[in-house]
């Protein structure tokens, strides 16, 4: 079709070029032909590819294009401007429920805006960014019309087809799918229809009592032009969040694209302050962790002979520190012998200089490491508190309370104590879930590592005094609250104090329970290893950075926390 075009000044349109991974290549090479002296091309020819974005289109394609894009509006007015512009008439006034149809149509559009918009303030708006489109609108649409023809409004079909098909076949994650349907509740169902019904509390968007689509119109133009996080349910801290995610994203750009000089005057070369930096690290971390020299107490078998759950997870944890701390050691040794002109400065010794430069953990180490989104700083001082809460829990025995953070893989933990539970009340652990109490106790890890330090250089001090003695289950600290905060005085949560992200969640008791069914009024609150949230899906349907689910008290509404996305985090950013 292209060959014939070419000389009869035709045009193509080739739609859709992502799902044509295979011949991407082939057509590549046949645009080349294009710049080729003999190629004759008659000047009416025009050639239209269409693609979402993908890496497999190809570049040299790409770089000699005319390119447009096609994207959401930004901003709710001009994201439902943008849907009334596509709406008829005929289609939004002449219906056989009136202005009750205008009201759906209304909330239909406003629904798809916010879960547009909730993007933009990254996890905070959805563990995953999902790209919803036009068409799921103009879908949702044409489902509402196919089923209120007869004038009856078939509330729980409509809200399924919306919500788990039209919408919810794009949701892959498990808690973004219980806010989408959250979100809709409050855009879309029989509530929506009362009198004087808005979508927030400050009563400034609302569905116009009104019968024209000029009226309608009319009032989106009249909307804020900024949006005030709380007609997403938010608070406004995620303003904060959402800014603070802009600027690390120009932070790195600018950082990426830098050139590197070499220092001039008295200052220090990047290869000094790159050798240094090796040494402060290597200083601060240990050879290895030696489970050869661990207390006595962690090895008593019960009267069946079977090991404790938790020194098993004390071994595996062990194991993986060990491999981080040797490919640490090796990579610093290597840089330093590279910087110095012993061996070559290969690629990955690159990459490491490179990162060490920008304040970031080199790849080579992440890929050894646990999750975490610390700068290469705060993240050699997080290594060392774990490391020492590790060799504490060798050289000590176990802890009173876990620091669940220090963990490479907290499910294990959870899952040792479980099966420690089981073990001791011949239970099914399969059975077995946590029931979690909050105690009224604060711990800081940096602080416990210092009382360590006091204690091994022959001090005395009573860590664990103001700890209740416990006979089931583990003492939990070390998370963090995200998009909330905790009531010391009524025991709940609460929400987050102005510019206080991540409030500290106090020292919690999980109880395992045989068959314990939660309270619906506690909110069921995602615990993560970071604040990104996502990570890769697992047959679960659970993120690999998703923990376990902490249920906790609350005064308001599940409700309400789900639209903020509030959750707990292992760990912070900084």
């Amino acid at each position: 079709m292209i060959l014939e075009a070419l000389k009869s000044g035709n045009w193509i349109f080739l739609q859709n070029c992502h799902l044509a991974v295979s011949w991407m290549l082939a057509m590549e090479e046949l645009i080349k032909t294009f710049t080729e002296p003999d190629t004759v091309i008659q000047e009416n020819f025009r050639l239209f590819l269409s693609s979402m974005p993908t890496k497999v289109f190809p570049v040299t394609v790409l770089q000699n294009s005319v390119k447009v894009t096609n994207e959401p509006p930004k901003g709710l007015r001009a994201n439902v401007r943008r849907a009334f512009t596509e709406i008829t008439n005929n289609f939004f006034e002449e219906h056989i429920l009136g202005r009750q149809w205008r009201k759906i149509i209304f909330g239909v559009c406003f629904f798809h805006a916010i879960i547009q918009e909730r993007k933009k303030f990254g996890p905070l708006g959805w563990n995953i960014r999902y790209e919803f489109n036009d068409s799921d609108r103009e879908c949702a649409l044409l489902n509402q019309n196919l089923y209120c023809q007869t004038g009856h409004i078939p509330w729980d079909a409509l809200i399924y087809i919306t919500g788990e098909i039209t919408y919810g076949g794009r949701v892959t994650d498990a808690w973004d799918q219980r806010c989408l349907r959250t979100i809709l509740k409050r855009f879309f169902s029989p509530v929506t229809l009362d009198p004087g019904y808005t979508f927030s509390t400050s009563g400034i968007y609302f569905a116009p009592e009104a019968d024209r689509l000029s009226d309608y119109n009319r009032y989106i133009e009249n909307l804020p032009l900024i949006d005030d996080p709380e007609i997403f349910g938010m608070h406004e801290n995620a303003n904060l969040a959402f800014q603070r995610l802009e600027t690390m994203t120009l932070i790195n750009t600018i950082l990426e694209v830098q050139p590197r000089s070499t220092a001039r005057g008295g200052g220090k070369s990047n290869d000094e302050i790159v050798h240094e930096l090796a040494d402060s690290i290597l200083a601060k971390i240990p050879e290895c962790l030696d489970m050869d020299e661990a207390d006595e107490a962690l090895f008593i078998r019960d009267a069946n002979g079977r090991l404790n759950s938790l020194t098993t997870v004390l071994g595996q944890e062990v194991d993986r520190f060990n491999n981080l701390l040797r490919v640490l050691r090796v990579s610093l040794c290597t840089l330093q012998k590279a910087i110095a002109g012993l061996v070559v400065m290969s690629e990955e010794m690159e990459r490491i200089y490179t990162s060490f430069l920008n304040n970031q953990v080199p790849n080579h180490w992440a890929n050894s490491a646990y999750p975490s989104l610390k700068p290469l700083a705060s993240w050699v001082k997080d290594l060392a508190l774990r490391t020492s809460f590790i060799e504490s829990w060798i050289m000590r025995g176990q802890p009173k309370s876990f620091w669940i953070s220090g963990l490479f893989f907290p499910q294990g933990f959870l899952t040792g104590a479980l099966q420690n539970h089981a073990r001791t009340y011949n239970l099914p652990i399969d059975e077995l879930n946590f029931r979690f109490n909050v105690l009224p106790v604060y711990r800081d890890q940096g602080a416990v590592s210092e009382a360590l330090k006091t204690l091994s250089a022959g001090g005395e001090l009573d860590m664990d005094s103001e700890l209740p003695t416990i006979n089931d289950g583990v003492l939990v600290h070390g998370m963090f609250m995200d998009a909330s905060r905790w009531d010391d005085v009524n025991m709940v949560m609460e929400d987050a104090l102005p510019r206080v992200m991540n409030a500290m969640l106090p020292v919690v008791h999980f109880e395992p329970q045989q068959n314990y069914d939660p309270d619906p009024s506690l909110y069921q609150a995602p615990l993560y290893k970071t604040s990104a949230r996502a990570g890769t899906l697992s047959t679960t349907g659970h993120s690999t950075n998703f923990v376990v689910t902490v249920t906790l008290p609350s005064s308001l509404p599940s409700d309400y926390w789900i639209t903020k996305a509030s959750a707990l985090l292992c760990q912070l950013d900084e």
